[in-house]
């Protein structure tokens, strides 16, 4: 756990390399903007909804991956659940100087870190951090009321590049065939997260021919 936990205490502010707060830029002469990213905030069991509520309240931008599903309750009744899709995740769209500071509260266990990233002198990997377009892509599967979206940590063979009719010409997955009764689904690769597997009716997803 020691490369993931994020002791704001241990590291001093100056070996923090996304740290630019404040930075100026040097054609304009004035301050730069600060820039705003969807980092990964690890919180307790059963909690993302809640965090995620609680830093709206705050007024910080946060996402719960969740998904709102139909569930048989024991008496026949149909009823909507918002399900946790990603368990013990809240993605949080702040700037550094403001994740420093909504790492300190208490309901805020840590920030995922990259392992995939190069360590830094104190053998530390870089945040985790979600790109726009992956969290664009993330937000539409999981608003699909009916396809069920499942994550999965272990890797699969990667089939045709496709896109989803009605989700963008940006938005690509990968079709992934499963063997069993479930048949066909799409698979998109979420950088840090794995690949998420939703199944999909063959008449929703077409090849992708528009190569960036």
């Amino acid at each position: 756990m020691s490369d993931t936990v994020d002791n704001l205490q241990e590291v001093p502010s100056a070996t923090v390399a996304d740290d630019a707060v404040g930075v100026f830029d040097v054609e304009r002469n004035t301050p730069s903007e600060p820039v705003r990213k969807w980092f990964v905030a690890f919180v307790g069991t059963r909690a993302e909804k809640a965090v995620r509520d609680r830093l709206t309240d705050m007024g910080i931008e946060a996402y719960a991956a969740t998904q709102t599903v139909l569930r048989v309750r024991p008496s026949g009744r149909r009823v909507k659940v918002e399900c946790p899709v990603i368990t013990q995740y809240v993605f949080v769209h702040v700037t550094e100087a403001e994740r420093k500071e909504i790492v300190e509260y208490p309901f805020i266990h840590f920030f995922l870190t990259d392992k995939a990233s190069l360590t830094n002198a104190y053998g530390r990997h870089q945040l985790a951090v979600i790109p726009d377009g992956q969290m664009l892509t993330l937000q539409n599967m999981l608003s699909q009321e009916d396809a069920e979206v499942v994550f999965a940590t272990t890797g699969f063979t990667v089939g045709d590049e496709v896109r989803v009719l009605g989700w963008g010409d940006n938005i690509t997955g990968h079709v992934v065939r499963i063997r069993g009764e479930k048949g066909s689904y799409i698979g998109l690769r979420i950088d840090q997260l794995g690949c998420a597997y939703m199944e999909i009716s063959p008449n929703r997803i077409v090849k992708n021919t528009r190569k960036s």
